[in-house]
């Protein structure tokens, strides 16, 4: 057995999905050491603890990395810390002996006001030459809050675009924590700025995408946001679509769009822009799906999941002396080869003589990984055999099939009655609000003094921001809007058909199995949206907040961009005009790019049925219909089960689309509840508990 040796292949390879993605990690790792080199000689870098799991995506070994460009400190910005502090300074060598301080920090008020504090505050007898690096940007109110501060003039200000993270092959998430609750809550537009301008890279990076549908406020917004994008720098994306092969770094990461075009292996042929307010039922359900289970339980966080030493789990005084860890998990992780290679090894193990023996004992360290994977695993497994965790499991299948909603509602009160925790208390609410339609006044009134009773009176700023977001409100007295959704989208689907059929031997035949006999409502969305196109459910769409749209990104005569309504006779045509306008660009093959994926996409739609009757026929022109890349695009958020149903939908044989996946972050419905707990409730039950 070969030695495991920690570095970049435990990081996924990106070059086998439906885009190659190993451009974005290359360009962002290039630029963060641009920034790093910027500064001539020894430097210490502060870190914003928010960017620490992102950056540790782009290299297993960035530590290291960092030093060998100069980096002989490495911190983290704590608002409470001046740079005298002895924990800045007891290890060699000392901050104080540092010249070049960088911070690297989300554009945020609060991280503004902690430069401004440390740099305010400096030792006048240790000088320090301070830049502030913001991610992915600098923002106005970051450089007044330096200025009021009278700080501005010592801190030189510059920005690192880590705006897009590749998590999977098939899989970008914009870390944006809070992203749902900015645009739900407070209003503000900022996360869908920061969307609009990824998929305008994205385009930048693999040509434009020819057909946009989206579904909800939030999407609409993108939409209008890339659209004028688009038309404000109409030779950003005049580049033709890149070679299926290979890959080249793209140049330049500033503007709306990246500020350059670059070129990555395949092209993407159709964009589905997701609200997450139009779906907020699919992640207040339980995940049971691998990795939407350990993320539910263990909590998966950048990539990695929280681990610990044999040593450390044992416990005295000797574990305490170990710190606690995490390890990758994603689509590299080889504990199944492991298992198996293990097993037979060391069923072999009496046969072999003293050379072999040597050689497998070399190959010890896969037993450490062995046991860091079979780690990860325990936890789940422990919860999923509590009975508890079932009859919760099954309070959600009833809720969402509507059946007996005054027995949801004592099973809450029986949670909060047990001293459960207030998040998954607040999960089921919210839940039981979703697929209602609201609560009754009188219930969620009733529930609301027993939430604050039971929990403490602090928790009224998060059943107010609840409220305000209207992720908890009181029914209008009309007839759900869900149930009409259960019908005609097919939610709710009987186990022995998702699963496909009696026989265990048989696949899974739908999505529903992935919820055991709920489809997620934005699959369903995204299903109808590639089947027929949002004409037959359109008034089903209508049930669902936000308007719906569906229209080709083109070029006129002119060469300069335009957007027209989704038609089959505006699919066809934009060929012409796009063929047009790439000539007159220099670009022939961008016309190919816009003109037909649309053509064989109204194939598709005209066949009404599943995309495999269409594919035997394919678009007009062509023999054989080949597959198509569609990138979805989840505003406010994504679960881990949501995806691994879109990879299901793709493995299917008739299934002639592949997804990439965008989202502002990983989340579900504990992180997404999370962070509509105001701090100041969170810090005054820790203080009261003290």
């Amino acid at each position: 057995m070969s030695r495991i040796r920690p570095g970049k292949n435990q990081l996924p390879g990106l070059d086998t999905g439906p885009v190659q993605l190993i451009s974005i990690r290359e360009q962002a790792r290039k630029q963060l050491l641009e920034v790093v080199d910027s500064r001539r000689g020894k430097k210490a870098l502060v870190l914003d603890p928010a960017i620490s799991g992102p950056l540790g995506l782009l290299d297993t070994s960035l530590t290291e990395l960092l030093t060998e460009h100069g980096v002989v400190k490495l911190l983290y910005l704590d608002p409470g810390k001046r740079l005298d502090d002895p924990a800045y300074n007891a290890a060699e060598p000392r901050l104080a002996d540092v010249r070049n301080v960088l911070y690297l920090v989300r554009p945020t008020l609060a991280n503004a006001q902690a430069v401004a504090a440390q740099v305010k505050n400096r030792p006048k007898s240790q000088p320090h030459d301070f830049s502030a690096i913001f991610v992915p940007r600098r923002t106005i109110a970051c450089e007044r809050v330096l200025e009021e501060e009278g700080v501005l003039g010592d801190v030189a200000i510059g920005e690192y675009c880590l705006d897009m993270v590749p998590y999977e092959d098939d899989v970008i998430s914009l870390e944006l924590d809070g992203a749902f609750y900015d645009c739900v809550c407070e209003g503000d537009s900022t996360p869908l700025y920061y969307t609009a301008a990824a998929i305008m890279r994205l385009q930048a990076l693999f040509g434009t995408i020819p057909r946009v549908q989206g579904k909800g406020p939030a999407a609409t917004a993108v939409r209008d946001m890339c659209f004028r994008m688009r038309r404000e720098s109409p030779g950003l994306l005049a580049a033709p679509p890149p070679p299926s092969g290979g890959s080249q770094l793209g140049v330049g990461s500033g503007g709306a769009g990246g500020g350059g075009v670059g070129l990555g292996g395949g092209r993407i042929d159709r964009m589905i822009l997701l609200d997450r307010e139009v779906d907020l039922v699919t992640p207040m359900m339980t995940q049971i799906t691998f990795e939407g289970l350990i993320d539910e339980i263990t909590g998966i966080k950048h990539g990695t999941v929280p681990w610990q030493s044999p040593d450390k789990r044992a416990g005295g005084e000797a574990a305490e002396r170990l710190p606690a860890g995490r390890t990758l998990l994603n689509s590299t992780d080889p504990l199944t080869q492991y298992a198996l290679e293990a097993r037979r090894e060391y069923s072999e193990l009496g046969s072999k003589d003293i050379s072999e023996l040597k050689s497998f004992v070399k190959g010890l360290p896969k037993l450490n990984m062995l046991d860091r994977l079979s780690d990860v695993a325990t936890p789940p497994a422990a919860r999923a055999k509590e009975q508890l965790f079932h009859d919760r499991l099954n309070q959600e299948q009833a809720i969402v099939e509507g059946y007996e909603p005054e027995a949801s509602v004592a099973f809450i009160e029986e949670l909060m009655y047990r001293g459960a925790d207030l998040v998954d208390v607040l999960r089921l609410l919210v839940l039981l609000s979703a697929v209602g339609g609201g609560l009754p006044r009188r219930q969620l009134d009733s529930l609301r003094q027993e939430v604050l009773h039971t929990y403490g009176h602090q928790q009224l700023l998060t059943l107010n921001a609840l409220e305000k977001s209207g992720l908890l409100k009181a029914s209008s007295g009309t007839k759900s809007q869900f149930s009409a959704l259960r019908k005609a989208l097919q939610l709710i689907v009987p186990e022995t058909e998702g699963t496909g059929g009696a026989a265990a031997s048989e696949p899974p035949g739908d999505v529903s199995h992935l919820y055991k006999g709920y489809a997620p409502l934005s699959i369903r969305v995204v299903e109808a949206a590639l089947r027929t196109g949002w004409g037959p459910v359109t008034e089903v769409l209508q049930q669902l907040p936000g308007n719906h749209f569906d229209a080709l990104q083109a070029v006129d005569s002119n060469g300069m961009p335009i957007e027209r309504p989704y038609t089959s006779s505006a699919a066809s045509s934009s060929s012409g005009s796009a063929a047009h306008a790439a000539s007159n660009a220099g670009g022939a093959a961008a016309g190919a790019g816009v003109g037909a994926p649309a053509a064989g996409s109204s194939s598709a739609a005209a066949a009404g049925g599943l995309p495999g009757a269409s594919a035997a026929a394919g678009p007009p022109g062509r023999g054989v219909q080949t597959t198509e890349t569609v990138l979805v695009v989840f505003i406010g958020g994504v679960t881990f089960a949501e995806i691994s149903a879109l990879r299901f939908l793709s493995s299917r044989p008739e299934w002639p689309y592949r997804f990439l996946v965008l989202t502002t972050k990983i989340v579900n419905g504990r992180t997404l509840l999370q962070s509509f707990m105001d701090p100041l409730a969170s810090d005054f039950g820790t203080a009261s508990a003290a």
